[in-house]
């Protein structure tokens, strides 16, 4: 075990790489130990920008290749890979503020009728689809997200037994007869509002729309995620497996995080790299001008041997690339505006073999495969050193009214996240996504439903079970059977102390010892399917 989650490790290790190398050549500017040399279309002068309303202008000028506007509701958002969803109950997520429900209609094997459900019965899981509705039963508008997943595949809610198909239309009501219940059907207003869903490599996508006009646009609009570059077999590209989390910040405080190549070292260090090592930046420039769909930089770091290249695609969508031995090596990050101070953060490793259709031994142990539910708590090693500071940035921004994407209504002026800090030479990434935001995108997260801040809560950052946990049933099954683990350890420890056979005092001392103290170290493991603490401040 010890060996497997050393391999975690490893490949947390390796994003160090995707953020500070990139494929082509380094675009060296010098390597002065005391200085910081940039190129970039923004040309700041000195080592800070000025903030002055001039300088704004001729940065959006310099920065836009045009000004069309991106519509937040006219687009795809990632939520969850499906492969760690339960298909036996609703789960609930938020997207943009709406409240949602995710389910599968699948029936269980052999069940063609509404009733109990059969007894170690399982799902036909061929047979159902994914589905995403509001979360409100239209009956009074209790929260589906709260009922059940019957047997024949229909949703029911759990205060009046309503029940549902897969395309959101009223299945039955048992307390109508057949003529009451004909004529509560043919309201429109019987129906869940439904989202269009896709399943695109594994992870679950839906359209922030219902009705009509969204199932049309949805069809013809693009889901926006990672294909890798160039034409490859399909043998010679190597996927990692997803991980999910919902964050304690906003998505966009989680794009300005990785669009931040020399913040790595230093946030996570001795998991990737260390925060005394060389920090200067040998280049940095904008490949592609900032459009309503995104933008692309260069970055390179001098203890790096090649650069970076960093695409972020609108509106949820980050993909790093690196160059490893004539490899690619990607990380593909999403995160998906959830409510506010909240986002869904979907994430995996990409690597492309080389010219010769082989993988650079510096990245074999990468692929070597390992429990799905250790990957997905290793995860919050890394994750954890950068969630309190984003959560305190964000809520301390919105709190002293100097920045917030957070606005309600369209009578609104949008910050001016250049203003509200002080900006170097080394922010270009994040300076090109703030500015997408307000330029581009209205200058706010439209989220429905009320925009408020939610208050700094420690707990809640580090809170393992909410953000990631209780949407998994892979880590579940794990927990589990690491509880019935304890267990066992605990009772062999109690019957060994109780029973004492005199042929060895000795040996029974050690076998007490040895299983009650894997009962406890089984104990600090299941902890972490709950909680994990970090601070900077112990991390030597």
């Amino acid at each position: 075990m010890i060996l497997k989650i050393s391999f975690v490790f490893a490949a947390l290790a390796s994003c160090s790489n995707a953020f500070l190398q990139s494929p082509g050549s380094p675009l060296r500017v010098r390597n002065a130990r005391h200085s910081l040399a940039v190129t970039s279309t923004l040309q700041p002068p000195a080592r800070t920008f000025d903030n002055d309303d001039k300088t704004t202008a001729k940065e959006d000028s310099e920065m836009h290749a045009d000004n069309e506007k991106f519509d937040w509701f006219k687009a795809w958002y990632p939520i969850i890979p499906v492969a760690i969803l339960d298909h036996e109950k609703p789960h609930k997520f938020h997207l943009l503020g709406t409240p949602i429900i995710v389910w599968n209609d699948a029936p269980m094997v052999g069940v063609e009728k509404f009733g109990p459900k059969p007894k170690k019965g399982k799902r036909d899981v061929n047979a159902g689809q994914w589905r995403a509705f509001v979360d409100e039963c239209p009956h009074r508008k209790v929260p589906l997200s709260e009922g059940r997943v019957e047997a024949d595949g229909s949703l029911l809610c759990s205060y009046h037994a309503w029940r549902f198909d897969g395309e959101g239309d009223l299945v039955n009501v048992p307390q109508m007869d057949e003529t009451e219940l004909a004529i509560v059907k043919a309201n429109p207003k019987s129906q869940c509002n439904s989202f269009p869903v896709k399943i695109v490599d594994g992870v679950l996508w839906v359209w922030p729309e219902t009705g009509s006009d969204a199932k049309i646009q949805s069809a013809l609009t693009e889901v926006n995620h990672y294909k890798v570059p160039g034409e490859r077999k399909k043998e010679d590209v190597w996927y990692g497996p997803w991980n999910y989390r919902e964050l304690p910040y906003s998505a966009d405080f989680f794009i300005e995080n990785v669009v931040d190549p020399v913040h790595v070292q230093v946030s996570h260090h001795n998991i990737i790299g260390s925060r005394y090592s060389d920090q200067q930046l040998d280049s940095m420039k904008l490949v592609n001008k900032v459009t309503k769909d995104g933008f692309k930089f260069q970055a390179k770091l001098s203890i790096a041997s090649t650069g970076s290249n960093t695409t972020y695609h609108a509106p949820a969508h980050v993909a790093i690339e690196t160059g490893t031995s004539g490899a690619l090596q990607t990380l593909e990050l999403y995160a998906t505006p959830a409510r506010p101070g909240y986002c869904h953060h979907v994430g995996r490793m990409v690597i492309a073999k080389d010219k010769n259709s082989e993988m650079p031994k510096l990245l074999r142990q990468f692929t070597w495969p390992m429990p799905l539910w250790v990957n997905h708590m290793a995860a919050s090693l890394f994750l954890n050193q950068d969630a309190l500071f984003l959560h305190s940035q964000e809520r301390h921004l919105a709190t002293t009214k100097d920045y917030t994407a957070v606005k309600d209504g369209a009578d609104f002026k949008a910050d001016n996240y250049n203003k509200a800090v002080l900006r170097t030479e080394a922010d270009l990434g994040v300076v090109s996504f703030r500015e997408w935001l307000r330029v581009l995108a209205g200058g706010r997260v439209p989220y429905k439903y009320g925009s408020v801040m939610p208050e700094w809560n420690r707990d809640i950052v580090f809170d393992v079970w909410n953000a990631h946990t209780k949407h998994c049933a892979v880590c579940q099954r794990a927990l589990k059977n690491i509880k019935r683990a304890r267990f066992t350890s605990f009772v062999a420890a109690a019957c060994l102390a109780v029973l004492r056979p005199a042929a060895s005092k000795a040996l029974n001392l050690a076998g007490v010892v040895a299983t009650a103290g894997l009962g406890l170290a089984l104990s600090k493991l299941v902890g972490i399917f709950y909680k994990y603490e970090f601070e900077h401040a112990h991390n030597d």
